[in-house]
């Protein structure tokens, strides 16, 4: 039996769910009023709350929409209505399906841990219209040329192997898709253990034609870096 504290995916897996554990907290703090702003965005008022049955699922469903859903219009640099008539695969969406942002779009969300989350307290059943695909990016279940778009924001760092991820992103969108992806640069760490640069970035998605870096800042919506940190967003369209 593998030794629990040698397996850098169980570690990475471990340190993501102590992660999200501790934010469903902050959270609801943060919808009390008890810690603001979060992330750059003040503590809801009384008519942006989203009502709930309870206040840990109203906290993060308010969370998703002041924040989650601001976050990626922005980082993205893309309107509403980008994706329309589209399937839209997020590939490491994570707890939330951020990118119910994108309007008239069947949203499809790529992740590892769906039934972690869920066992977290994460309500990823109450986001009519998306679906969940439980799965590594290395490995995608879904067929050849599916997808008319592919994004990601600040989630392909987190893969375990990046060179199998960009082949099966480039199997599931079609041979004219859309790709966006908000990527961080950074030293590698347990949760995001790839390190990228632009040069790394470009081989590894030199198959989507006319690939460009748009934009490299050291700021978002959520977080502002230190030097040796950037972000960059690369687009084909």
């Amino acid at each position: 039996m593998a030794n629990f504290k040698l397996d850098p995916r169980k570690r990475k897996h471990s340190a993501e769910l102590h992660f999200w554990r501790r934010e469903i907290e902050r959270y609801g703090m943060w919808y009390r009023g008890q810690l603001s702003p979060l992330y750059k965005t003040p503590s809801p008022q009384d008519h942006e709350r989203v009502s709930a049955a309870d206040e840990r699922l109203a906290s993060i469903l308010t969370w998703h929409r002041l924040h989650q859903e601001a976050k990626y219009l922005e980082n993205l640099e893309l309107s509403p209505d980008a994706f329309r008539g589209m399937k839209l695969l997020e590939v490491g969406s994570g707890p939330m399906p951020s990118a119910t942002c994108f309007r008239a779009c069947l949203l499809y969300c790529l992740e590892p841990l769906v039934h972690e989350y869920l066992v977290v307290g994460f309500p990823l059943h109450c986001y009519p219209g998306v679906t969940f695909i439980n799965g590594a990016s290395e490995n995608i279940p879904m067929r050849d040329n599916f997808f008319d778009a592919v994004i990601s924001v600040n989630g392909i760092d987190h893969v375990d192997d990046v060179r199998a991820a960009a082949n099966e992103i480039r199997r599931v969108l079609k041979p004219a898709g859309l790709f966006r992806m908000h990527v961080h640069y950074h030293r590698a760490t347990v949760c995001e253990p790839i390190e990228f640069d632009d040069h790394f970035f470009q081989e590894l998605f030199g198959w989507c034609a006319n690939l460009r870096k748009i934009r490299g800042s050291r700021t978002s919506l959520d977080a502002d870096l230190p030097d040796h940190e950037s972000f960059a967003l690369w687009s084909n369209f």
